[in-house]
């Protein structure tokens, strides 16, 4: 029988990924942590390290002190590459061409050492390069470009406690040489670069918080005219450069955290500002940028909110006018904020630095200005099921996936309101864990998780913490062979959840019934040729838990009629399509009795056997699948009071969604592309917003994608 798991398993094996898949519209909504970070992060930027064409992350941290390089992977997820050292408490950082080799290298501004260091770009890393005094005390911003025009790249090196800007003067591979400092207003904060005048020079633009202004020192060819301020909210604390209102002059807008507003200085022929405008955002704005997030050809904002824990999206209106703030939840008090397409689609995604979390989150563009989740979420290798439940009991949905190359358990645990962080994994106690149930096994009110392990012939169980982990397995029962599918259950009359695993070798269920210190034997019942997979309802209405069983060579369902202390009568087989897969149970038709769907994977139909009294059934017309069905969610997609059906199809890499009548009938599917295999398929409300989403396993691509449900029966990245 092994024959059947592995042809279930070689087509997705040699099959080459895809993009995920992406948003198709609606506001934005959440962010995805795309990776944790070690110490405090403080600052970040985007850019591409490695030569790939695919955005990185470099981020700043403190306590320890050091930079995290993160690799992207082109589709919204980043891994870990290592941290480099730097000086003390780091404030800042910035990416350009610091050496003139054509390859980008990193300047960190060290606060509490009063110096810069210059990690040195190979085109696949950084190294460690010279550290340079930052010509001041207590350096909090810098940014790059040729300020003396010498074809080279400086730095401009903002001093905050001795309230001054030094340039630190580029000279190709030679370095950085302590150049001249300018005094700039009170309590200066913050320093960007752009050509303000139109000369030719960048100019230099620096937000002084003490005076609450933003100031503006012209480039004269290396050496800067005295500093001109212009009046800005309470406390401001960023500013980014852009042209508003499509004048073709560079205009500012300023983050104020002290009056949580954004003020808009629009630059005029006469090299002044003649307009303030102030636009509420969120709490605190402490970065801010600028970029064209609607692709309309007109700038617009983002602020970066560290009391409230998320990022504000202001719209434009190419006027210098912006619509009302949209805000989305990021990790809790971010404190930088970055932009770029991280995700390969074209669209520019926002990053956020979260220093109480101690993360990096990313809030994905759907194209209209709206932001959404990261659609996937890696897991191990060849993952085929998983199970919903709020493991770590923050009130969230998470998931626990068995992976069956990798043998392991990997556990999703939801980031507040609809992403997921990145996988823990568990040892599964066996080789080629096939599938996985949830429950409270050991009633201390934490979720655990039993696996079947197809390849050791066992079945273990992981005890949860409730804090999001698990204890070391321990195996339960014993005479497995090839168990392939397993589910938890009240079986018998005692309240505690039970199991019931389906051997495809021997063709048979195993019961384990649960004790006080575990479980204990509860016989062994035949079922049809090369059983796949197990559901368990109460199809006689006698209320007690009976099994259907989806027999993939025999092409029939085996009925197993639970007596209430465990045991269960001869099989009773109900004729479906070929090669049935999968099992989903509940009221189709709404008539208080339980109906069946089986997804056939040989005949790409669904048998829809509406339930009898007595616990019968009654074949009605199939409903059409995508290629291979294997997998199938039931839910009101549609808000209409009907039950309708989701279906993972291997074969032709989409979600099919069938939208019941009521009485038994499906429509015609409408099918989603799913990059990598789909294997198995959950149904819950995810972000909670009352409508049900759909996680999706793929066992080619090792992900988990997640489409958040509209309540009309469409999903997307966005709601």
């Amino acid at each position: 029988m092994l024959a059947l798991l592995t042809a279930v398993l070689l087509p997705v094996i040699a099959a080459v990924p895809g993009p995920p898949p992406r948003g198709q519209g609606g506001p934005f909504l959440a962010s995805t942590r795309a990776a944790s970070a070690a110490g405090q992060p403080r600052a970040l930027a985007v850019g591409d390290w490695n030569g790939d064409a695919k955005l990185d992350l470099a981020v700043v941290s403190t306590q320890p002190d050091g930079v995290q390089v993160l690799i992207g992977s082109g589709n919204g997820s980043f891994t870990g590459s290592g941290t480099l050292g730097v000086g003390r408490g780091p404030a800042a950082i910035v990416a350009a061409d610091l050496n003139s080799d054509g390859k980008v290298d990193l300047a960190v501004a060290n606060h509490d050492s009063n110096d810069v260091t210059l990690l040195l770009g190979d085109g696949s890393g950084f190294g460690p390069g010279p550290t340079v005094s930052s010509g001041g005390a207590g350096p909090a911003s810098l940014t790059a470009g040729d300020f003396n025009g010498d074809g080279t790249t400086d730095l401009a090196v903002l001093n905050g406690t001795s309230g001054e800007i030094t340039l630190l003067l580029g000279s190709g591979a030679s370095g950085l040489t302590v150049g001249p400092s300018e005094v700039v207003g009170r309590q200066p904060v913050f320093i960007t670069s752009e050509d303000m005048d139109r000369n030719g020079l960048r100019d230099l633009v620096a937000v002084s918080q003490g005076s609450n202004e933003v100031v503006v020192l012209h480039n004269l060819g290396g050496a800067f005219a005295a500093s001109v301020g212009f009046a800005t909210g309470t406390t401001p604390s960023a500013a980014a450069v852009a042209d508003f209102n499509r004048d073709s002059l560079p205009d500012v807008a300023v983050s104020n955290q002290g009056s949580s507003d954004v003020t808009l200085l629009l630059r005029n022929a006469t090299g002044s500002f003649n307009s303030i405008t102030l636009h509420p955002v969120g709490q605190r704005p402490v970065a801010i940028v600028a970029g064209d997030f609607n692709a309309d050809s007109t700038m617009d904002i983002a602020t970066a909110n560290y009391d409230a824990g998320n990022v504000s999206v202001l719209l434009g209106d190419g006027a210098g006018g912006f619509g009302v703030a949209q805000h989305y939840p990021v990790g809790k008090n971010p404190l930088a904020l970055g932009q770029g397409d991280v995700n390969g689609d074209g669209r520019q995604d926002l990053v956020t630095a979260d220093v109480a979390s101690s993360d990096v989150a990313i809030l994905l563009n759907n194209g209209t200005g709206a932001f959404g989740v990261n659609a996937s979420f890696g897991v191990g290798t060849q993952p085929l099921a998983a199970v919903t439940g709020d493991f770590n009991r923050d009130g969230g949905l998470d998931l626990a996936v068995a992976n069956f190359g990798s043998n392991n358990v990997s556990l999703l645990t939801r980031a507040v309101p609809t992403g997921f962080l990145p996988a823990n994994n568990f040892p599964a106690g066996g080789t080629s864990p096939a599938s996985v149930a949830v429950a409270d096994f050991n009633a201390d009110g934490r979720l655990d998780v039993a696996v079947a392990n197809f390849g050791s012939n066992s079945v273990s169980v992981l005890i949860g913490d409730g804090a999001g982990g698990f204890a070391a397995p321990t195996s339960v029962g014993s005479g497995f062979d090839e168990p392939v599918s397993l589910v938890a259950a009240r079986l018998n009359a005692d309240a505690r959840p039970d199991l019931a695993i389906v051997n495809e070798r021997s063709e048979e269920v195993t019961v384990l019934l649960a004790t006080d210190g575990g479980f204990g034997a509860g016989g062994t019942f035949k079922v049809g040729k090369s059983p796949f997979a197990v559901a368990a309802a109460d199809v006689t209405g006698d209320g007690n838990t009976d099994l259907l069983v989806v027999n993939a060579q025999s092409n029939d369902l085996s009925v197993l009629t639970g007596d209430g202390t465990g045991r269960f009568g001869t099989a009773t087989k109900v004729s479906v399509g070929a090669r049935p897969l999968a099992v989903a149970a509940a009221d189709i038709n709404a008539d208080g009795r339980v109906d069946v769907l089986v997804a056939n994977g040989g005949a790409d139909r669904l048998s829809v056997l509406l339930g009898n009294t007595g616990g019968g059934f009654r074949k009605v017309s199939d409903a059409v699948t995508g290629s291979q069905p294997r997998a199938i969610a039931i839910g009101d997609f549609n808000s209409d009071g009907r039950l309708d059906a989701a279906v993972a199809n291997q074969g032709s890499n989409t979600v099919s969604i069938s939208t019941g009548d009521g009485a038994g009938g499906f429509s015609a599917p409408v099918a989603m592309t799913i990059a990598g295999g789909p294997t198995a398929l959950l149904t819950a409300d995810f972000n909670g917003d009352g409508k049900l989403d759909l996680a999706i396993v793929n066992q080619g691509n090792a992900t988990v994608a997640v489409l958040l449900g509209r309540g009309d029966g469409t999903f997307g990245t966005t709601p």
